[in-house]
């Protein structure tokens, strides 16, 4: 942040600011007390301090801006990708896992399954946590939560004088059956808070008191190795801005005080992608999209990757992501990530076949045509996009940068004399392998979940998800895009859109068997309805915590129920439509296309979800002078040169609707229209599109 001009905290102003680190840009988007957009701003990432880039990008919406003057108490709403990439690079502090006796080597055994089933020599990703870093205890409870070992004062003093002796910053405890009796994990809590004070600590039965021995220790294991690193992230960017200021986008689509993150890193793993999410329910909503019937797949399209996800009554959510071949069992909302983004480098494998990603060349260097590179000729994404024509050569990128078309050309060359094609031929084929790998993302979480694609609206932001969003739904069978506005900074703004979030769970193993007349209902059960008690107060406690009046909180209780002999579950809402009951049997049915008849039902677990208010926001944009005029610039397309207006999307009208073949720009983002679609700008300032 520029000296002399440091944000402090003041009275009085509803000012906001959502701050979206990507690995190649950082986005920033500035609303005012009415909830509008008063000013963009994008620049590249600083992927060696992750702060700076945020710093100077807010510096530079204050100079954008002439509400200058009242920003001081501007809040700010940040994804952070600081915990996934200590855990992508294999960065992440030194921690050690306290586990039961016997079971140390559960990070290396964890389930026994392949996912690549035809891989003769399958290799593993090494745990996070190393076997000489685990530690076993000697103590004993079972699943019903009673002590069949206990953990006595000597074995406590062992296990700590062992922790002394290791070069840690962080500790893991997790225990065999903690989640129904936690005693020895608090004693043994207390006495390494006692002896090493300066360590960060992660207690599975406060983390995740549920079932599953080796996801909750991948989970905790996860949580302490990233934990030092984002506490002092976290810390550092809250004393910079001024305390009580930053809030953190969790995964689970709401916001988390920095404290809560530096206890409970894990969840920030999906941090701006679930901004995202959250912005595209945000503009689904605004479209008359989002509801039974009318479901959006969000496609966020950034500089590394490519998130896609399912929303229809919200945001999908999951307890079951898998990170870096690791389960993450808390939850959050359901995202599938593939390594295809505009930065995502193009190179020749062995057998001579193109292949694009996973590698990305970031935000350093960056894409050819960003002028970057020096001799490293890696070829990209956005490369092949400049060398058809879709980004013109000269073309403003964010506030930093501009397209340089003969860097991209020769780069691109490169790859297309090794396979012996032109370098439009090239280009068109690194596109091509780049949307194939994005449209099963989009089947995977709609076909494999049930939902045709056909019938659903592609929303695609990101900065390069207007460059791919026409070729990606004709691939899938879609008709129908959406480009909501701002779309290049939405995973920004969509953290504006969320409430404050805490979501708390207790594992309950009860089985319902099938009567006459049906289930028994699960919540008549005193066993569940005190655990049910308990994690309401824990969650009006945080809520009130976190500053949100009694009035404006809302607590959702949750349930994950299976049939008897299955090792999955189901969450449904406790009140809903129906009951529980058959609210989980519907599920299954639409699901897995069968529900067993008369089988006994298990409840494993209950939840609750503790929100506050859901800020509004209003699609209005900043004004940026008036509209060029339309340019036309040659592009290759279907295998010859053409010609194709350029125009920029203020100059469309609101209510007309215009054919393609067109390129639309806009601050941060590009939209390219092919043949066979039409451009309609609906009364929100949205782009639809429709084949």
């Amino acid at each position: 942040m520029a000296q002399g001009d440091p944000l402090q905290p003041g009275p009085g102003s509803a000012f906001r600011i959502g701050v979206d680190t990507g690995g190649t840009f950082t986005d920033l988007i500035l609303l005012d007390d009415a909830s509008c957009v008063v000013a963009t701003h994008k620049r590249l990432s600083t992927p060696d301090d992750p702060g700076r880039a945020v710093l100077e990008g807010i510096d530079a919406l204050i100079a954008a801006t002439s509400c200058r003057g009242q920003l001081p108490g501007a809040g700010v709403v940040h994804g952070s990708t600081v915990a996934t990439n200590a855990l992508l690079e294999g960065k992440g502090d030194r921690a050690a896992l306290l586990t039961t006796a016997g079971f140390e080597d559960v990070l290396y055994l964890a389930r026994q399954d392949r996912p690549h089933l035809y891989d003769l020599v399958p290799t593993k990703e090494p745990p996070p946590i190393p076997r000489e870093r685990t530690l076993g205890v000697a103590e004993r409870i079972n699943y019903a939560g009673q002590v069949l070992e206990p953990l006595n004062a000597d074995e406590v003093s062992r296990v700590v004088d062992r922790l002394a002796s290791f070069d840690i910053t962080a500790v893991t405890i997790c225990l065999l059956h903690s989640y129904a009796q936690p005693t020895h994990e608090r004693a043994l809590a207390e006495a390494i808070q006692a002896a090493l004070p300066g360590v960060h600590l992660t207690v599975s039965s406060e983390l995740l008191p549920e079932m599953r021995e080796y996801e909750r220790s991948a989970t905790c294991a996860v949580n302490a190795v990233v934990g030092p690193t984002m506490s002092r992230y976290v810390g550092r960017l809250d004393t910079q801005l001024g305390r009580g200021r930053l809030r953190i986008m969790g995964t689970g689509g709401g916001t988390l005080p920095p404290v809560v993150v530096g206890q409970r890193p894990v969840e920030t793993i999906l941090s701006g992608p679930a901004g995202g999410v959250m912005g595209a329910w945000a503009m689904a909503a605004s479209a008359g999209l989002g509801g039974p019937g009318a479901g959006v797949i969000g496609f966020d399209m950034g500089g590394t990757s490519t998130d896609v996800s399912l929303i229809e009554d919200g945001p999908r959510r999951t307890t079951e992501s898998v990170i870096v071949g690791l389960p993450i069992r808390l939850p959050m909302i359901d995202i599938h990530t593939v390594g295809a983004g505009g930065g995502s480098i193009a190179w020749v494998d062995e057998g001579g076949a193109l292949r694009v990603g996973p590698q990305s060349a970031g935000a350093a260097p960056g894409p050819a045509c960003y002028g970057r590179q020096e001799g490293e000729r890696l070829v990209t994404v956005t490369d092949a996009h400049a060398v058809l024509g879709h980004i013109r050569d000269g073309r403003r990128l964010g506030d930093q940068l501009s397209v340089d078309r003969g860097a991209a050309v020769a780069s691109v060359g490169s790859i297309a004399q090794r396979l012996g094609m032109t370098h439009h031929a090239a280009a068109e084929g690194i596109l091509r392998v780049a949307d194939a790998a994005m449209a099963r993302a989009v089947q995977r979480v709609s076909v494999q979940q049930g939902y045709d694609a056909r019938q659903l609206t592609l929303l695609a932001f990101g900065g390069a998800g207007g460059l791919h969003a026409c070729r990606l739904a004709e691939a899938l069978g879609m008709d129908r895009v959406l480009i909501p506005v701002n779309g290049g900074l939405l995973s920004a703004l969509g953290m504006l859109s969320a409430p404050a979030r805490f979501a708390f769970s207790q594992a309950v193993l009860t089985t319902l068997p099938h009567q006459v007349s049906g289930y028994e209902d699960p919540l008549t059960s005193p066993a569940v309805s005190d655990a049910i008690d308990q994690l309401v107060y824990r969650g009006r406690a945080a809520l009130k915590d976190d500053g949100v009046a009694a009035d404006d909180q809302l607590l959702v209780v949750q349930l994950d129920l299976r049939f008897a002999g299955q090792s999955y579950e189901i969450t449904v809402r406790a009140e809903a439509d129906g009951g529980p009951i058959e609210a989980f049997v519907n599920e299954h049915q639409r699901l897995y296309g069968y529900a067993p008849v008369g089988r006994p039902i298990e409840l494993v677990a209950v939840r609750v979800v503790a929100t506050g208010p859901v800020p509004v926001l209003s699609l209005q944009r900043p004004a940026r002078g008036l509209a060029r005029q339309a340019t036309e610039h040659e592009v290759w397309d279907r295998g010859e040169l053409s010609v194709w207006p350029f125009l920029e999307r203020d100059a469309l009208q609101s209510g007309g609707q215009t054919a393609g073949p067109m390129v639309i720009e806009e601050y941060a983002a590009t939209t390219v229209v092919p043949r066979g679609w039409d451009v309609e700008v609906l009364a929100d300032g949205q782009l639809m599109l429709t084949r």
